[in-house]
C-alpha cells in the first residue's frame, strides 16, 4: 500500500512540475459606460483579426476568441471615437472607459500594462506639445522644423519613461515617433501653402535634409501599417509635385508616372491601386491617365479592376446622357426629380453635412447662385447624409441659409445616382445641358475661377 502512494505521489509531483502549456488566445473584457452603440469592434493593426464586440444593457462585455497573437490592437466605436492596445497572448485584459470619449477615460489593466498606457495618452501629448494645429502649420520652415524635432525628443524620451515595456513594442514605437517626424515635414508643404492660400508654396531642399538616406521601399515594414506606409505614400506624391512643376503636366498623371518608377513591386502596385480610385476622376485626360496607368502596373488584378472602372467611366463622357435621380425629398416640400429641370443648365453639388471640404465651398456656392440667379441655370445640392439624419440636415440649410434646389438622396452612398457618377470621395459637382446631358461630371468646384470661364464659354 505504501508502494503505491508513492507511486501517486511520485506521478502527482511530476505533474505538478510539468510546464503549463502556454494559451494562445487573449481574454478582454470590461465595461463601456453610457455607451453611444451596443457594438464596437477590435482589429489588430497588422490586419491579422478582427473582432466584432458587443456590450450588455449594463455596458459589460467579454471578447474571448482572440487568436490574432501579441500586438497593437484597435478598439473602436463610430466615427473618430476610438483607442489603441496593447494585448499579449495569454493575457486577461479588463477594459473600463467611457463611450463617449473613449481616448481620455480608457484604463486597461493587464499583462504589460505599461505599453497600453503609453498608447492611451501619447496622442494628447503630442497635441499638447504642438499647440494649435492650424498655428502650427503657419509657422516658418525654421520654426516648423525645430517644433517638429522637439515634438520627437520630447515623445521619445517619454516613451523611454515606461518601464518594462516588451523590447519588441519600445523598438517599433521609436520607428514610430521618427517616421511621424519625417512625415511632418513631407505634408508641411501642402498644409502650409492651404493655411496660407499660397497653392504654389515649395519647401527648400534643406528643410527636408533629414529625409536623406530614409529606405522608402521597405515592404515589410510597409505593410506592418503604422506611419510608415504613410511616409512612403506622402514622399512620393511629394516627387510627384515636383515633377509635375518641372513638366507642366497634370499632377494625378504625374503621380502615376512616380508610383510607377518605385523598384518595390508590392508598394508600387498598392499606392497605383490607392490613388486610381479616386484620381482618375479629377485628372485632366482620362485616356492619357488610363495609358499610363496600364503601362506602370504589374498587378494583373489591378489592372482587370481599373480597365473595368474606366470603361464605366467613358460612358459618363460629354454629350452623353446624365444617370437620372427621381423623387427624392426636397427641402422645400415635396419631391423632385432630374427631369423637373430640363431646359435648364444643371449645376449639382454632391455633399454631406459632416463633409469639411464640401462645407468650404458654400461661400463661393451661394455667391455665384446669386451672380447667376434668373439665368438659365438651376443649382442644385444633393445630399448624401442618411435618412435619421434628415433633421441635422435641414437644420444646416436653414442654419447657412443655403440656397438652391435642396435634395436628399435615398440611400446615402448607395444612392443610384451617386453610384452611377463613381462618386467615392465628395464634394462633386456635375453639370447638365439644357437637355439633360451631361457637360462635365466633374466640374469646377465653385471656389475655382474656371467654373465663371466654363459658364461664360457655354453662354450661362
Amino acid at each position: 500500500m505504501k508502494n503505491i502512494i508513492c507511486v501517486l505521489s511520485f506521478v502527482l509531483t511530476i505533474i505538478s512540475c510539468k510546464e503549463e502549456a502556454p494559451k494562445d488566445y487573449i481574454l478582454l473584457s470590461g465595461t463601456i459606460l453610457d455607451a453611444p452603440s451596443k457594438e464596437f469592434r477590435l482589429s489588430h493593426k497588422d490586419a491579422k483579426g478582427r473582432f466584432t464586440v458587443k456590450t450588455a444593457e449594463d455596458g459589460a462585455f467579454i471578447c474571448d476568441t482572440i487568436f490574432s497573437g501579441t500586438g497593437t490592437y484597435r478598439f473602436s466605436g463610430k466615427g473618430m471615437n476610438r483607442i489603441d492596445i496593447y494585448l499579449a497572448n495569454g493575457g486577461e485584459y479588463n477594459l473600463t472607459t467611457d463611450g463617449k470619449d473613449m481616448r481620455s477615460t480608457s484604463v486597461l489593466t493587464g499583462p504589460d500594462s505599461n505599453a497600453s498606457k503609453y498608447l492611451l495618452t501619447e496622442d494628447s501629448r503630442r497635441d499638447r506639445l504642438r499647440g494649435d494645429f492650424e498655428e502650427f502649420n503657419s509657422l516658418n520652415e525654421s520654426d516648423f522644423s525645430a517644433k517638429a524635432s522637439m515634438i520627437k525628443e520630447n515623445l521619445i524620451k517619454y516613451l523611454d519613461s515606461f518601464p518594462d515595456l516588451p523590447s519588441e513594442f519600445a523598438q517599433f514605437e521609436r520607428e514610430q515617433l521618427n517616421n511621424y517626424y519625417l512625415l511632418s515635414l513631407v505634408r508641411y508643404q501642402g498644409r502650409h501653402g492651404r493655411n496660407l492660400k499660397q497653392p504654389d508654396f515649395r519647401v527648400s531642399k534643406e528643410f527636408l535634409k533629414p529625409l536623406e538616406g530614409v529606405d522608402f521601399t521597405n515592404e515589410e515594414a510597409y505593410k506592418h501599417r503604422g506611419w510608415y506606409d504613410e511616409l512612403v505614400k506622402e514622399y512620393f506624391v511629394l516627387k510627384a509635385v515636383d515633377l509635375a512643376d518641372k513638366e507642366g503636366i497634370d499632377k494625378y498623371l504625374a503621380k502615376l508616372k512616380v508610383f510607377g518608377e518605385i523598384p518595390n513591386d508590392y508598394i508600387k502596385n498598392d499606392l497605383l491601386e490607392a490613388a486610381s480610385k479616386y484620381d482618375i476622376a479629377y485628372t485632366d485626360d482620362m485616356d492619357a491617365y488610363y495609358r499610363t496607368f496600364m503601362a506602370v502596373s504589374t498587378s494583373t488584378e489591378n489592372n482587370k479592376v481599373f480597365t473595368k472602372k474606366y470603361d464605366d467611366l467613358k460612358k459618363l463622357s460629354k454629350g452623353a446622357p446624365s444617370p437620372v435621380f427621381t423623387d427624392y425629398v426636397n427641402n422645400a416640400g415635396g419631391t423632385s426629380s432630374l427631369s423637373d429641370f430640363k431646359g435648364k443648365h444643371v449645376y449639382i453639388d454632391v455633399w454631406a453635412t459632416w463633409c469639411g471640404p464640401c462645407l468650404a465651398e458654400v461661400p463661393a456656392l451661394k455667391k455665384i447662385e446669386k451672380q447667376y440667379h434668373g439665368k438659365n441655370i438651376e443649382f442644385v445640392s444633393i445630399s448624401i447624409d442618411t435618412q435619421d439624419k434628415r433633421e441635422a440636415w435641414s437644420k444646416m440649410i436653414a442654419d447657412k441659409a443655403l440656397g438652391g434646389v435642396q435634395l436628399l438622396a435615398d440611400k446615402d452612398w448607395s444612392t443610384d445616382f451617386i453610384k452611377a457618377y463613381k462618386i467615392n470621395s465628395i464634394p462633386r459637382f456635375i453639370l447638365l445641358d439644357p437637355k439633360g446631358n451631361i457637360v462635365s461630371w466633374n466640374a469646377p468646384r465653385p471656389s475655382k475661377e474656371e467654373l465663371i470661364t466654363l459658364f461664360n464659354e457655354l453662354g450661362i
